[in-house]
């Protein structure tokens, strides 16, 4: 089962299962046993790993939350408008081949 921890965590060291590197998305494939086991842990009612579904559901909410937040859309506007103006405009395109036609009688 992947689980992934709720917390930063370079890799597991377990004396029954080995050491055990997180894959590239930071999860970790771990056996049966092992994953029921640590997906149980929590510290003062804090859990420690979450499995894909309960990720989910948790990148979720917080993306929720944040799109509700007035605060937070308002930064990304001003933030967009900075970077807009601190562009330069592209020039306008001149009109090639209109200029003789219009000169001809």
């Amino acid at each position: 089962m992947r689980l992934y921890p709720m917390a930063d965590v370079g890799a597991v060291d377990d004396p029954e299962f080995g050491h055990i590197e997180p894959a590239d998305d930071g999860g970790f494939d771990f056996p049966g046993p092992l994953a029921d086991r640590l997906h149980g842990v929590a510290v003062r009612g804090q859990r420690q790993w979450e499995d894909s579904i309960e990720r989910q559901r948790r990148l979720i909410l917080e993306e929720q939350a944040r799109r509700a937040d007035p605060r937070t859309l308002l930064d990304a506007v001003e933030k967009l408008v900075k970077q807009a103006e601190a562009e330069p405009e592209p020039e306008p395109e001149s009109p090639k081949g209109r200029a003789k036609a219009a000169s001809k009688p």
